[in-house]
Formats: structure tokens, C-alpha cells, sequence
């Protein structure tokens, strides 16, 4: 019943170095990929790549879980930097050692020197963090609040099991434990922790699951509508738009998932008065409904809103 949600931008930078050396497993990134060639190309991120194999084990101490609900990259990437030494050392060899990692060669080095090994890596997180987050990190909060808010309003309405059935695919709340069923690691007692979950922009299709003691349980997870980061938001159908009008059509279409104002202005390159007159709009005719989260309201489609949809494509 400790469950609590978190954003993290240091998940996000490392997940995103992962999507960069493993693109062909990932076709969702493709535009971002292309986008970001010329920023890519500029980094040199080989310590990063040796200890992200794509089967097998990455240094816990690389992504701590954030201690805050919502982190901020500087507190998170001096947590990297501070930690302890004989820590570094265990997790380079856990990593170095596990089902064959084809990094091996270049862990050997950084174990020569461990404090050094422990800089060269967050200084490559960090320019990852400048050159390939940090200009849109407003976009990609704004799909990590969406997503904890819809979790949120999950939670609420059908508990746990309401909760973790549409998580992920692999993910099953069953007589109070969480069963993933592709994961290989031992079993983990939250002894009254509780659960972090953290949503993730570039998490896709895959689950993350610390369950090492030294470190409070967290399970990272695809985050609800991180598609709509690199594609154009999808045009309402041409029934719905002649009978709403296309600007508010749109909207009513965009809300999935829910949405807020400020970052369906963004989404469709409108003015914060034109987003939030049309909700109004949608709001009163019941197509929308809304619910405060915070300082933010989110906006999202009531089943009559999805009705009329539904009909409009026949």
C-alpha cells in the first residue's frame, strides 16, 4: 500500500543511451534517432555502452531510484558520483561477468581504476543529459505527468489489480504479490517499503526491476503515450471535424491519454485560450471530463467522447 510514483531524468538519459546502442530493437525511437545523429555523433559514450549489455546486467549505481517524486538531474547525477567505491567495483563485475557481457574487455580497464571509472561515467551521463534530454525535457515531463496522473486515477478507481493488469503485458497482481513473468531474478519481500514506479519515455517495450537490497524497489515501465513524442498527433476523423470543427475534433482526439492544457497547446502548436476554451466546450457537451492532480488539471475523454469517435469511423 507504499506504492508511490516518480520521475526521474537520469532514468530517462540512460534509457535514451540505451535506445542509441540498440536501435534496430527499437523501432519506435526511429525519429528521435534521426533526429539526434548529429548530437549523438558527438559524444563519446563507450564506458556507458560497455555496462548496458542488452542481455545481462547494468550497474545499479548508475540509475539509483529517485528519492524524490519528481528528481532533478543535478541532485541525481551527484548521488552517481558519491558512490561508494567497493559498490562501483562489485557492479562493474556483476556486470562484466554476466551471460558473456561483450563489454568484458573495456570493464577491465575501469576496474584499474575505480574512482576514475566512477567519473568518466557521469561525465558521459551528463553529456548525454545535455545534448540529447535536456532540450525536451519539458515535452517528455509532460507524457511522464500525464501517464502518473492516468496510473493515478487507475489506482483509484480499481486498486492494485486495477493497476498492474494494464502496466505491462507481463506484469500480474495475484493474492498480494506483483508477478513478472519474464523477469530471472530472485523474489524480493517489500517488507513495508512499498513499490517506486517510474515511468519511462524510452522504457519501451521493456520493464526494469531493481530488487537488490541496497537499493529501495523500484520497477521502471513504459510509459502511456510516449509515441506521440516523435510522431504528429493523429488528425480526427473528417465526420467528427465537420461536426465539431476540426480544432476542437482534434483535441478530443489527442486526449488519450489524458492530457493538461498547457501540454496540449504545445502538442498542437496552440494558444493555451484556444486549448482551454475548447475543452470547456467538450467538458459541458460531457465528451470530456477533468480532474485536478496537484496544481494540474487533466483532461480526458468520458465514454460518450469515445462513443462519438467510435462513430465517426464507423
Amino acid at each position: 500500500m507504499r506504492c508511490r510514483f516518480g520521475a526521474s531524468p537520469l532514468w530517462e538519459t540512460m534509457s535514451a543511451v540505451r535506445v542509441l546502442n540498440g536501435s534496430k530493437h527499437r523501432p519506435l525511437y526511429g525519429d528521435w534517432i534521426a533526429a539526434k545523429r548529429e548530437s549523438a555523433a558527438q559524444l563519446d559514450l563507450r564506458g556507458l555502452k560497455a555496462v548496458q549489455p542488452r542481455v545481462g546486467f547494468t550497474p545499479d549505481f548508475l540509475t539509483p531510484p529517485p528519492k524524490a517524486s519528481r528528481a532533478k538531474f543535478a541532485t541525481e547525477i551527484a548521488r552517481v558520483r558519491s558512490t561508494p567505491l567497493e559498490k562501483v567495483r562489485t557492479e562493474l563485475i556483476r556486470s562484466r561477468d554476466e551471460l558473456k557481457n561483450p563489454g568484458a574487455p573495456e570493464i577491465d580497464k575501469m576496474l584499474e581504476d575505480l574512482a576514475g571509472t566512477r567519473e568518466r561515467l557521469a561525465d558521459e551521463i551528463e553529456s548525454a543529459w545535455e545534448a540529447l534530454i535536456k532540450p525536451d525535457w519539458p515535452l517528455i515531463s509532460r507524457v511522464l505527468e500525464d501517464d502518473i496522473a492516468y496510473r493515478g486515477q487507475q489506482l483509484t478507481d480499481g486498486g492494485l489489480a486495477g493497476l498492474f493488469d494494464d502496466l505491462h503485458p507481463t506484469l500480474a497482481w495475484e493474492n498480494d504479490r506483483l508477478i513478472a513473468t519474464r523477469y530471472r531474478a530472485e523474489d524480493r519481500d517489500l517488507a513495508g517499503q512499498g513499490l517506486l514506479l517510474v515511468p519511462g519515455v524510452f522504457a519501451w517495450p521493456y520493464l526494469v526491476i531493481v530488487v537488490d537490497p541496497a537499493y529501495h524497489p523500484t520497477l521502471v515501465y513504459p510509459a502511456r503515450g510516449a509515441a506521440r513524442l516523435w510522431s504528429d498527433a493523429p488528425a480526427p476523423p473528417d465526420p467528427l471535424a465537420r461536426l465539431l470543427g476540426r480544432t476542437r475534433a482534434t483535441l478530443l482526439v489527442a486526449l488519450d491519454p489524458p492530457a493538461t492544457t498547457s501540454a496540449l497547446a504545445a502538442q498542437n502548436n496552440l494558444a493555451l485560450a484556444t486549448v482551454a476554451e475548447h475543452l470547456s466546450a467538450l467538458y459541458d457537451a460531457g465528451l470530456a471530463t477533468r480532474r485536478r492532480t496537484g496544481h494540474q488539471v487533466h483532461y480526458r475523454r468520458t465514454e460518450v467522447g469515445q462513443a462519438v469517435i467510435d462513430a465517426s469511423v464507423g
